[in-house]
């Protein structure tokens, strides 16, 4: 499950305005967050101060590239 537990990594996505990575407020493990179906979520932007729309394909754990 997604959570909020500690030594887990953040799921970030990029702030369309400033280009920046973003944190969710979320974290999971690699194994979670490749197996879990995320819907759309929102996240006040602290880059740009704008609330931002996000998916699943929008984000990914923080030191860990998309592909």
């Amino acid at each position: 499950m997604v959570s909020k537990e500690q030594g887990q990594q953040r799921v970030m996505i990029r702030c369309p305005v400033t280009g920046r990575a973003v944190p969710t407020g979320l974290t999971a493990d690699p194994a979670t967050w490749s197996a879990r179906p995320i819907g759309l979520n929102r996240v006040s932007c602290p880059e740009c101060k704008q609330v931002h729309a996000w998916s699943k394909k929008d984000a990914s754990l923080e030191g860990v590239t998309r592909s």
